[in-house]
This record gives structure tokens, C-alpha cells and sequence, in this order.
């Protein structure tokens, strides 16, 4: 019985291989075979598509060069690619020779080595009593550095020598990249047929610096060896290796023409090689030098008010918040000497305390655990736990409900609200005692809107913010009012996208799309998003926003401000209070076109005095979008 069982396994084992290779891997297993029992060899990469701005203006290019390229002749000598090396070692700056490379051209080019062997060593050796593997050690050993000391221009000779000798010997070897015009015509009149001026690509940036960090860089391969292998790469090919490029990789690259090798060791053309395709993303390069351009300025603004004096970052975006696009993004850093340095990169990596701009997920909270009672409103106070100092609004603001409570930023509408979704009631100097649970109520909430979650944006590199880890009364107060945990600037996009989609979640894009990925939904009742909208929309409109944005654009949204720590003298310890300011809203309030997220870490270290930069930057940028 157990014998029959081994059979049918062998042969259902047996079947499965069969079928996996004749059917579902037919294609692939019949091209490893063509390209094992075939002599075929590649050309050099195709071009790279471009990546475009939503208008179809071209930010990454590709820009011609010419290189010169060696094929090696069928029966040829060493005499004759010494002789070629030296011809073209004229062209050839400085060089990093190894020793490996020396040791092997003076054996080529000293009759193999033969006088580093004794007569008596060749004797053993024909009575077999060495091996010619001890014969190469011996005389590979004996090579001394005296030997090898070669000067600069026989350096150049060795270098081009050896690049003719590298791989296999039907593949092309290129030896000079990036010739003039001039030296491409010199080379071309040596009339070596085993040479050819070939013209390969680069990658040129139209705008400079801007959005490199962005769209990345293309270099040679560094990981997923293998999957790249399997997908026809070469070891030597160039890939996106960061951004967009490494994002998008199967759409920039190009095929490379595909050769059969002759008998002669010349090439027959195959297949013509295809440049990459295209992308296109949603940014408008037009906006974006504008949105760079205002930053700058008003960092330079900054950077004269002595209360500003730790504020070295800043990040802005703009972003079409009913299909999640990017349409600008920037993150720059002012250094001491007045220049800047683009850091956009980090607008995925480093994170902050936000401030009350969270509030409208605060609210949600609220609404959800019915923590708050609709348009019910109490007197702005301060809150007193047990053994803690008392917590209060920046200002007294009267009566508050969930409308005006937005509108005006009250802290204490807020902390009323964390203390009842626990289910208990706020008493003065109460003991004010909490669990992991109620800290994942909010979180669970904050990161549907995005806040402490992936945005799932098209790029390689998102990292989470941090947690607080720590389980207090008092730190929840803070959570709810966006001074505990920490997020990035684009997770601050994503959150208010979210508010103007009505809880809708939907990834961000740099790559234009005819679609919108959906993530999730946020479960709160559209009625509640009216209150929330028209919060924020008060925020604009006579609240703490009133003058950021000219008021016929129907703005909605929410500043704030977070206390938070910096460390002054690098010294790993966080010693000097400093303060965040925030900004994100949507508008116009119906069929809004555009999203703002404006991120000032360490703006001020004083209370009494904030320089206005992120209202100034959202009213130069919004006077600069405009909108019908």
C-alpha cells in the first residue's frame, strides 16, 4: 500500500512539473532554452522613458553621449589590443589600475611568466609531480611590486587592455565613455575596424536640484540580485535604485537590442531595441518652482527674527484632494552660509507633534464614542487632573459647541472629549486613570484618516512617525490634541484629503492615473462631516485662519501649534522649548480642486512671538493658484 501511495505521488509530482513547465512557464522556459543552445548576446540599454509633469513638460530627460566601444576580432593577438590600448591610452584621464590587472598583463606580456619557474620546478612539474595549479601560484607569487611598478601612461595602456578582456569575448566593451565630438572624430579616423563610436544616454535635469531627491537616481544594481536576473537584466545594467525611478522601473526602462554571434564573432541584429515609456505625474512643474520660491522667501523673513533662530526646515504641498495627486511638493532646509539644500525626501521620513491641526479627527473620536453631544455648549476652562498642573486654551473663549469648539481651537473641548470616550466625567483634580485601549480608540481613528498610517503613496521610501509609548491620563489630553504622537508632513495631506472626501481615504500619487486607489473608509456618519466642514470652514472665515487665505476661495481646514523640544547643542539631548506651526485645508468647500499642507518645525522658541509663515506662505500660494 505504501508503495502504491509513493507512485502516485511520484507521478502526480511528476505531472505538476510537466504542466508547470508546458503550460503555465512555456513562454520563459522555451526562451532560457533558445538563449542556452543559442548564441545570442545583448546591446547596450536602451534609453530610459522620461517623466513628465501633468502639462507634459519634460523633468527627467535623457541626453546623448558618445562612447567608444570595442568588439573583438575573430583570431585576434595580444600584440595587436596592446598596440590598440596604447593608440587610445592618449584619451584616457586618470585610471585606477589594481594589482590583480598588473599581475596579469606582465604574465601576458612576459612569455606567461616562464622565467618565474626553476628548471627544476618544470622538471617536477613534467613528472607530474606539480600540478599546473601549483605552476600559477608559484609564479603569480613571484611576481614582485618592482615588477609592476608601472608608470602612468603604461597604467593607461594595462587599463584599456584589460577592459578589452573583461566578460565574454563576443560582448562589446565600451572604453572610453563620454567622448567629445573632437576625440570621437580622431578615433574614428584610426580606421580600427574592431572600434565604433556608439551613442548611449544620461539622465539631464531641465530644472536642476528641484524634485531630484524625488525622482531619484538610476545607478547599478544593488539589490534583489536575483529578481532582477530573472527579469533580463544584466550585472552591469543601470536601474532605478531611488524615487521615481526605482518606483516605476518596469515602465522608464528600455529593451536592449538582442544579437546572434556568428562564427566569426561578429553580430547579426535580432531584435531592435525599444526605448522606455514615459510617466507622467500629476505634479505641475510650474507651480512647484512657485511653491519653492515662496518658501525660500519666507525663510529668509524668518531667519531675521531671533525667535526663530532653531527654525531650519520647512515643508509645503499641494495636492488634488478628490483623486490623492501631488501636485507640488517641497521640503528645504536653509544652511548657515544662506544657501538651501532640498530635503523633500524627508517629507515621508521625519515626522512632528502637529498641533491642533488634528482636531478634526479629534471630533471624529468624539462623534464616535459618543463622547460628544451635537451642538451642546460648555464654557472653555481649564482642565486639573490629580497631580498634574492644569491644562488649558490659549485663551479663554467662552462657550464652545463642536462647531465653534473647531473654529476657535479650545483645548478644553477637547480634553472634555478624550475624558468622556473613556466613559468617565471630567471632575476638578479627578484621578484621571486610562489604558492601552483608550490610546488605540484614538489611534485606530487618526490612522484611518491617514494620521500614523502609510499613505500607500508611489514611492519606495514611507516611514510611520512615532507613538508615544508611554499610557497616562494626562498624555491623552495631549494625544487628542496632536501633542503626543507624531506624524509626517504627508500624512498631514492625506488627513485632509480624507475630511474633503468625507471620510473617503485614498492613496497619494505622484504617477497621473485615470483612478483612485481606495484604502478605506472612516466610519462617522456623513451628518457629522457637515459639523466637522463647517468647523473648519469657520477656522477660515473668523477663526484662528481668517486672514490665510483670501475668503471668496470657500477655504476649510485647520491650523496649529505644538509644544515641543530641540536639541540645542546636538548633544543627543532634547534641552530647549521650541514651538511647530501647522496649517492644512482644502477648497473651495464644494468640488474642492486643491489641498495645502504647510509644516514649520522649531519656528519659534518663544511663546509671546511667531513669525506668520505658514499663514504667509498659504496666502501667497493660494493667491498664486487662484481659482475661478
Amino acid at each position: 500500500m505504501k508503495t502504491k501511495i509513493l507512485l502516485l505521488f511520484i507521478f502526480f509530482s511528476y505531472g505538476f512539473v510537466l504542466y508547470h513547465i508546458n503550460v503555465e512557464n512555456h513562454e520563459y522556459y522555451t526562451a532560457l532554452y533558445q538563449d542556452n543552445m543559442e548564441n545570442y548576446t545583448y546591446g547596450f540599454p536602451a534609453p530610459r522613458g522620461r517623466i513628465l509633469d501633468r502639462n507634459g513638460v519634460v523633468l527627467v530627460d535623457n541626453v546623448g553621449v558618445l562612447n567608444i566601444v570595442y568588439h573583438k576580432p575573430y583570431q585576434v593577438t595580444i600584440d595587436y589590443e596592446i598596440e590598440l590600448s596604447q593608440k587610445l591610452s592618449k584619451y584616457v584621464s586618470d585610471v585606477n589600475v589594481t594589482e590583480t590587472q598588473k599581475k596579469n598583463y606582465y604574465l601576458l606580456t612576459h612569455e606567461n611568466g616562464k622565467s618565474l619557474i626553476t628548471q627544476e620546478e618544470w622538471d617536477l612539474w613534467e613528472q607530474r609531480k606539480l600540478s599546473n595549479e601549483e605552476i600559477k601560484e608559484f609564479k603569480w607569487n613571484r611576481i614582485s611590486s618592482d615588477m609592476i611598478e608601472y608608470s602612468l601612461e603604461e597604467e593607461k595602456v594595462i587599463y584599456l587592455f584589460s577592459k578589452m578582456n573583461e566578460g565574454y569575448s563576443y560582448q562589446d566593451k565600451v572604453l572610453l565613455r563620454e567622448v567629445s565630438e573632437e576625440v570621437a572624430s580622431e578615433i574614428i579616423l584610426l580606421e580600427e575596424s574592431s572600434l565604433r563610436v556608439e551613442v548611449s544616454s544620461k539622465r539631464e535635469y531641465p530644472y536642476g536640484d528641484t524634485l531630484r531627491s524625488i525622482f531619484g537616481g538610476v545607478g547599478s544594481i544593488q539589490e534583489d540580485v536575483s529578481r532582477y536576473l530573472s527579469l533580463g537584466y544584466a550585472m552591469d545594467d543601470k536601474v532605478g535604485i531611488s524615487g521615481i525611478e526605482k518606483e516605476y522601473e518596469s515602465i522608464l526602462r528600455g529593451k536592449k537590442a538582442k544579437y546572434y554571434i556568428n562564427s566569426d564573432n561578429s553580430l547579426t541584429l535580432v531584435e531592435e531595441e525599444e526605448a522606455g515609456r514615459d510617466v507622467v505625474l500629476n505634479l505641475d512643474i510650474n507651480v512647484q518652482l512657485q511653491l519653492e520660491s515662496i518658501l525660500k522667501e519666507e525663510m529668509e523673513l524668518a531667519s531675521k527674527k531671533k525667535s526663530s533662530k532653531f527654525f531650519h526646515d520647512s515643508y509645503a504641498m499641494v495636492g488634488n484632494p478628490s483623486t490623492g495627486g501631488i501636485v507640488a511638493i517641497a521640503g528645504l532646509r536653509r544652511l548657515d552660509n544662506g544657501d538651501y539644500q532640498d530635503i523633500t525626501i524627508t517629507s515621508f521620513t521625519s515626522s512632528f507633534a502637529m498641533g491642533s491641526v488634528v482636531k478634526g479627527a479629534s471630533n471624529t473620536v468624539g462623534y464616535i464614542t459618543g463622547a460628544i453631544e451635537v451642538g451642546k455648549k460648555i464654557k472653555d476652562s481649564c482642565v486639573k487632573l490629580y497631580s498634574q498642573n492644569q491644562k488649558c486654551s490659549y485663551t479663554r473663549l467662552g462657550y464652545v459647541d463642536d462647531i465653534t469648539a473647531l473654529k476657535t481651537s479650545s483645548n478644553y473641548y477637547q480634553f472634555v472629549t478624550a475624558i468622556a470616550s473613556t466613559g468617565q466625567q471630567y471632575r476638578y483634580n479627578m484621578v484621571f486613570d486610562v489604558n492601552q485601549a483608550d490610546f488605540d480608540t484614538y489611534r485606530n481613528i487618526f490612522s484611518a484618516y491617514g494620521l500614523g498610517s502609510k499613505t500607500e503613496i508611489d514611492f519606495p521610501k514611507e516611514e510611520l512617525g512615532m507613538k508615544g509609548e508611554k499610557v497616562a491620563g494626562d498624555l491623552l489630553l495631549n494625544f487628542a490634541i496632536g501633542q503626543y504622537d507624531t506624524y509626517t508632513p504627508i500624512m498631514l495631506l492625506q488627513y485632509i484629503n480624507t475630511i474633503s472626501n468625507r471620510g473617503n481615504r485614498y492613496a497619494l500619487r505622484f504617477k497621473k492615473e485615470e483612478y483612485n486607489t481606495f484604502l478605506n473608509q472612516v466610519p462617522l456618519e456623513n451628518s457629522y462631516y457637515d459639523r466637522i466642514i463647517e468647523g473648519m470652514y469657520e477656522v477660515f472665515h473668523g477663526g484662528t485662519a481668517s486672514s490665510y487665505v483670501n475668503k471668496k476661495y470657500e477655504s476649510v481646514g485647520k491650523t496649529g501649534t505644538s509644544e515641543t523640544f530641540y536639541d540645542q547643542d546636538f548633544d543627543g539631548v532634547v534641552d530647549t522649548q521650541v514651538i511647530n506651526s501647522t496649517v492644512a485645508f482644502f477648497y473651495p468647500r464644494e468640488n474642492p480642486l486643491y489641498s495645502v499642507v504647510v509644516v514649520a518645525p522649531y519656528l519659534t522658541d518663544s511663546s509671546s512671538y511667531t513669525y506668520p509663515f505658514t499663514k504667509n506662505v498659504s496666502l501667497k500660494l493660494t493667491n498664486y493658484l487662484s481659482i475661478p
